[in-house]
């Protein structure tokens, strides 16, 4: 019973941390896309690491495996959040979606059959497979490639591996340390990447963002509610993995994440659900029901 009300309260606050960055970037005023990234890329880096660290009572110990995979992480987020953007400017959103949420379940679950030696049930294989076509289901609508350039399906293609990758990072970490320097962990992979987006968009005008931190209250209070759900999140995340599978553990937080971010969407932003959108919500939830017993 702990577990399923402590993946239930993860998956919530990972899908705080996306409605409260959709907040966050409607009510902040900046003409440069990449720059709205970037302060917000910095700003939940900077908060997740230090408040880690906080929360470890000073403590900053890694051992070098643990340093690499870090780093290895840092760079990875990197990449995620740039892809993320590169994408949203130049193709489908449901295109977009789908290669991240696919990412997030399918690399990490081919990585830790092929080289963790992982096994999954047949019914928990099944409701994966599901879990995958609800995907499809939910933005059907506008999932076309049609009229995209090759230069969106390259940034997809990035995505996906991306967003499994910082799950594979994670898992192979806790397998080798055994679950311990888990704050290490989210340190390195938090502040390295808020250092590396700081470098890359110091470089490229340091004026502009240093303006940018100059943050209006509301905004400021999505900013603030947003990176304290992400650090929530991401430590629930890191200690579920010593009491979860890997594999079925990402496939209910990506799901868990959509379908809720669906229903914000209806409720909070008064957007129409379409059939394909509640025909797919019912297929996740039935996965995410299979996946939790």
């Amino acid at each position: 019973m702990m577990v399923i009300l402590l993946t239930v309260a993860m998956v919530f606050f990972y899908s705080w941390q996306s409605l409260f960055l959709k907040l966050f970037s409607a009510h902040y005023q900046c003409e440069d896309s990449s720059l709205t990234s970037g302060v917000f890329s910095i700003s939940y880096g900077i908060f997740i690491g230090f408040a880690t660290f906080l929360l470890a009572g000073g403590r900053f110990a890694p051992s070098p495996l643990t340093l690499l995979l870090g780093l290895l992480n840092a760079v990875t987020l990197l990449i995620y959040n740039t892809s993320m953007i590169q994408a949203g400017r130049t193709g489908s959103y449901s295109f977009q979606m789908i290669a991240m949420l696919f990412g997030g379940i399918v690399v990490p679950m081919v990585f830790n059959i092929l080289f963790l030696g992982d096994s999954l049930s047949l019914i928990h294989f099944l409701a994966i497979v599901v879990m995958l076509v609800s995907f499809v289901v939910m933005n059907l609508d506008g999932l076309s490639l049609k009229g995209n350039s090759k230069k969106f399906i390259l940034w997809c293609i990035a995505l996906f591996i991306s967003n499994g990758m910082y799950s594979v990072f994670l898992n192979l970490q806790k397998v080798n340390a055994n679950g311990a320097e888990r704050n290490e962990m989210i340190m390195l992979t938090f502040l390295g990447m808020a250092v590396l987006y700081a470098i890359m968009l110091g470089a490229k005008n340091p004026k502009a963002l240093i303006q940018g931190f100059k943050i209006p209250r509301k905004p400021l209070i999505y900013l603030f509610i947003c990176c304290l759900s992400a650090t929530l999140a991401c430590h629930m995340m890191v200690y579920m993995l010593n009491i979860m599978d890997a594999t079925i553990l990402f496939s209910v937080s990506n799901g868990g994440i959509l379908v809720l971010s669906v229903l914000y969407s209806f409720i909070i932003f008064k957007e129409k659900l379409s059939r394909n959108q509640i025909i797919g919500m019912i297929m996740a939830g039935a996965s995410l029901l299979v996946l939790s017993v």
